[in-house]
């Protein structure tokens, strides 16, 4: 279990950022009250489970003050409003469930970055496709299932997906539909979890 001083230590995170990171955390736990955000038995452990799951994203792809970033299922905002916190440029959040909107919109409010937080309440097959620069999801979807959807945004991006141990058989699969460079990079939080870091994903049709 990671502790937040540790989380702090670990990841070079100084104080204004932990501060909202803090905030964060706190309106976690009082909207879960109201509505399940997240496993309920994962809040004991908020700062491994959820918010260090997400922040290593940070350092696995090159970012820059032009990045525009999608996430696809962002749900309670991981790993987008944790990396919209530590990160530069535009975050543009994918969720169909309107409750879960509802709780992003209040939080990049409350967190200072609405003006960065772009929320869609739709399903990501009918948003109009745009230039994205990095693609991120985390227990959303398969891999090949995430490429079609990403890719009309994503042909160009670089893609960080949170995966798990079945992660082997989902990049075997999706090869056969797909071309795309990839390395998989050890979770920093579970030891049976892994980050596909992906670029030049392309169909084969």
């Amino acid at each position: 279990m990671l502790d937040r001083a540790s989380f702090a230590a670990d990841y070079g995170v100084g104080d204004p950022a932990m501060a909202r990171l803090d905030a964060y955390v706190a309106l976690l736990v009082e909207w879960q009250e109201r509505m399940n955000l997240v496993a309920a038995s994962t809040l004991a452990d908020v700062w491994q489970r959820h918010i260090a799951d997400s922040a290593q994203i940070a350092a696995l792809i090159d970012a820059n003050d032009a990045t525009v970033w999608i996430d696809i299922g962002s749900g309670a905002g991981f790993p987008s409003l944790v990396l919209a916190l530590l990160c530069p440029g535009t975050f543009h959040l994918i969720e169909a469930t309107a409750k879960k909107c509802a709780f992003l919109a209040a939080a990049a409010a409350s967190l200072g970055v609405a003006d960065r937080v772009v929320i869609h309440n739709r399903r990501i097959e009918a948003l109009p496709p745009f230039a994205a620069d990095i693609v991120t999801a985390r227990a959303c979807a398969a891999l090949t299932q995430l490429f079609t959807w990403g890719a009309p945004f994503g042909g160009r991006a670089q893609w960080a997906l949170l995966k798990g141990r079945t992660v082997a058989g989902e990049v075997a699969v999706a090869a056969r539909e797909f071309t795309f460079d990839h390395r998989l990079v050890a979770s920093r939080t579970d030891d049976e979890a892994r980050i596909i870091v992906a670029s030049n994903v392309r169909g084969r049709r």
